[in-house]
């Protein structure tokens, strides 16, 4: 059994490296019209079977069509969903909105969890970067979520920031253009 939970952690970590490997060498994206309101929706629905203790709030603006790649912005939602699952303890409420705002469509997903220091929250985002090194491999992930996420929104021609604050909770905000990402924001990297 550790075998093959150790085998299948692998497996993750090489899709995860994979993924950001495409985005350094400037993969195209496969472009089309995208609900990300309809993403969003369907990424909660699948958090709440994973963690169905977990409230998870959404607030959905639809539609909320943006021109992207489908496959990459599920993924982008889905790791901010297991960010906030797997960094917060059982039963943390989880708030998931889009919304539109002046030619841009905003996605956050917040918790209420434990939140980050200063220093923590401007290193979120970096390769492998890892807020508590006791942590093990095994129940803090990789370290490559939010960069997956960063690199996949700004091959969008988006914006991801993140907003935490120490026994408050963390928001991610991925804002992505409405009129689909400029000539040279069409490759992953």
């Amino acid at each position: 059994a550790r075998t093959e939970a150790e085998a299948i952690r692998m497996g993750s970590m090489v899709d995860d490296l994979l993924t950001l490997a495409r985005a350094d060498q400037d993969r195209p994206l496969e472009l089309a019209e995208v609900d990300l309101s309809a993403l969003a929706r369907d990424a909660v629905a699948d958090a709440a079977a994973v963690d169905p203790d977990r409230p998870i709030r959404s607030e959905i603006e639809v539609p909320l069509v943006v021109r992207g790649d489908q496959a990459r912005l599920h993924q982008v939602i889905a790791n901010l969903l297991t960010n906030a699952r797997v960094h917060t303890p059982p039963g943390t409420p989880v708030k998931v909105t889009t919304a539109r705002d002046h030619g841009w469509a905003v996605l956050k997903v917040g918790d209420e969890g434990p939140g980050m220091d200063d220093d923590t929250a401007k290193r979120a985002f970096e390769r492998f970067y890892r807020a508590d090194p006791s942590r093990s491999r095994h129940s803090g992930g990789s370290g490559l979520g939010l960069s997956i996420v960063e690199a996949m929104v700004s091959a969008h021609g988006g914006t991801s920031a993140l907003a935490s604050e120490p026994g408050v909770g963390t928001t991610v905000t991925i804002r992505l253009p409405l009129d689909g990402p400029g000539d040279s924001q069409q490759t992953l990297g």
